[in-house]
């Protein structure tokens, strides 16, 4: 507990410092709004009223090196050491969260019911309060020539739990990077930068750098406009600056009952587990997902999990966020049978390059958008719609599958699918297409004019059970390569000769066995 503030806890100031001043700063510090946080990385957070919507809001800001994303997303505990003692605050769903890698700073709001918080917040600037009250937003460049060159100072707690105070200037400030001259000591990271003249915030302390022997430190009105937009009571910026809620897929799900576990998303590992499975398959991007993947249910953010415990009947919103570009999406969604629409048109996929079994026994699946999927780099599309009994149309016109080997049972049981638009199929380096079609029994029309099979070696089953098919084009086909045509058009009970459209002596050989169910 801070009683007195001795000389030697006050660095020396590059300048003199008014008797007056001097009075009003040692009456902040025993009213102290600061805390050390003692977490993975040590340092110092403060407390503080920012504009917030119509309202003055408490957060506790420190910098991202102290309370980072992982923290937040994993509703970690942190403990504060303040003045007046040592509490904790959980880092529930229900708080407004923010934290930028790249500005290096986090924002998390203050609850009342932060029990034991009895703590006096400092106060934003003038300058900075009046940027928000204004209907007409100036640019941020006039901050620069106003506070360039002002005497300011530091309130710190250096691990040695002396509070400390520092006098400096503001050296240089580039948009909302700031340079100073304060004297800092270990453990002081997450500052508060005061104004001298006034006692006010305007910025956050966050390293140094030996090279060239100063301090460095963000404006936090940049912060501040940017917490100003969260949704969801939580904002992520990457190390790049970008929103990672910007790489995401919405999921709709219709509960039938309650109080049941229901998959989410998929995990050999955790099924096998559930279902006392022995199974030596590994489920190679479950890592993968599993750290990068972040999930609301219904706006609510819930630690990451592959089932969810529903407490009641209805439909529910899923919204899968991914802090990075993952590689991998096979069986990402297998077994999530009570899913009934999904939409990856906001999902980055630049760097996937499997989709096996992506949907495989999504029963449910009414509705799937995936109209700026980018598949530039999949090779495998195996049995990626394995079972989705009640899908009736999927619009794959802008799929790019130059790269694809593997279409194997990609629509496999699909048995409500009444279209399918493939009119930019790529199947140049195709060499599986077994099986790709088998048990679609609504459709009646497949176009498949653009199909290179050149180098297909299996299609064995590849329209078996078709039954309603009354017209194919099969044009372009080129068996040469096919080793095993085998029961290619099984059960196509309504597809007359004359209604295949093909060259090709082994595909109209082939269809002569259709009745053979």
């Amino acid at each position: 507990m801070v009683e007195r503030i001795i000389e030697n806890n006050i660095s020396t100031s590059p300048e003199p410092v008014s008797l007056k001043v001097n009075e009003k700063i040692m009456e902040q510090m025993k009213n102290v709004s600061l805390c050390i946080i003692n977490n993975h990385n040590k340092g110092n957070g403060f407390f503080v009223k920012i504009p917030y919507k119509t309202k003055f809001l408490p957060v506790l800001i420190t910098t991202n090196h102290v309370i980072n994303q992982d923290d937040i997303l994993n509703n970690n505990s942190i403990s504060l050491f303040l003045n007046n003692g040592e509490i904790t605050i959980k880092l529930d769903k229900n708080r407004l969260m923010y934290t930028n890698e790249k500005l290096d700073i986090t924002i998390i709001e203050i609850k009342e019911n932060d029990h034991n918080l009895n703590i006096k917040c400092l106060e934003l600037e003038d300058e900075i309060i009046k940027y928000f009250k204004q209907n007409k937003k100036e640019n941020l460049d006039y901050l620069n020539n106003l506070y360039l060159n002002e005497s300011i100072y530091l309130l710190n707690y250096p691990q040695d739990k002396n509070l400390f105070v520092s006098y400096g200037k503001l050296l240089d400030l580039n948009n909302s990077v700031i340079t100073h001259n304060c004297n800092t000591k270990k453990g002081t990271l997450g500052s508060p930068i005061l104004l001298l003249n006034n006692q006010k915030l305007i910025g956050i302390h966050n390293g140094n750098s030996k090279q060239y022997k100063y301090n460095k430190g963000r404006l936090l009105i940049y912060s501040i406009i940017e917490f100003s937009k969260i949704k969801n009571n939580l904002l992520i910026m990457d190390k790049e600056g970008k929103n990672m809620i910007m790489n995401y897929m919405i999921g709709e799900l219709d509960v039938k009952k309650d109080e049941k576990d229901i998959r989410i998303i998929n995990s050999f590992e955790e099924s096998n587990k559930k279902y006392k499975y022995n199974s030596d398959n590994e489920y190679e991007n479950e890592k993968e997902i599993k750290d990068n993947c972040i999930i609301f249910i219904n706006d609510e953010l819930n630690p990451f999990s592959y089932f969810h415990k529903f407490k009641k009947k209805g439909k529910y919103t899923i919204l899968y966020i991914f802090k990075n570009n993952i590689t991998k999406t096979n069986h990402m969604f297998s077994g999530c049978s009570f899913l009934t629409k999904i939409d990856l048109s906001n999902f980055n996929s630049n760097k996937v390059t499997n989709m096996n079994s992506m949907f495989e026994g999504c029963s449910s699946l009414i509705n799937i958008n995936l109209f700026n999927f980018n598949t530039n780099n999949i090779k495998d599309m195996s049995w990626m719609f394995l079972r989705c009994k009640s899908l009736r149309n999927i619009n794959l016109s802008n799929y790019n599958t130059n790269k694809v080997t593997n279409m194997s049972g990609m629509f496999y049981e699909c048995s409500s699918l009444k279209y399918i638009n493939l009119s930019n199929f790529n199947t140049n380096n195709v060499n599986d297409m077994s099986d790709m079609f088998r048990g679609c029994s609504s459709l009646t029309n497949i176009n498949l004019s653009n199909f290179n099979s050149e180098h297909v070696i299996n299609m064995r089953d590849m329209f078996r059970g078709c039954s309603s098919l009354i017209y194919i084009n099969l044009s372009n086909f080129n068996t040469n390569n096919v080793n095993d045509m085998n029961d290619m058009f099984r059960g196509c009970l309504s597809l007359k000769e004359e209604n295949i459209i093909t060259n090709d002596e082994r595909i109209l050989n082939e269809s002569k066995h259709k009745f053979w169910i």
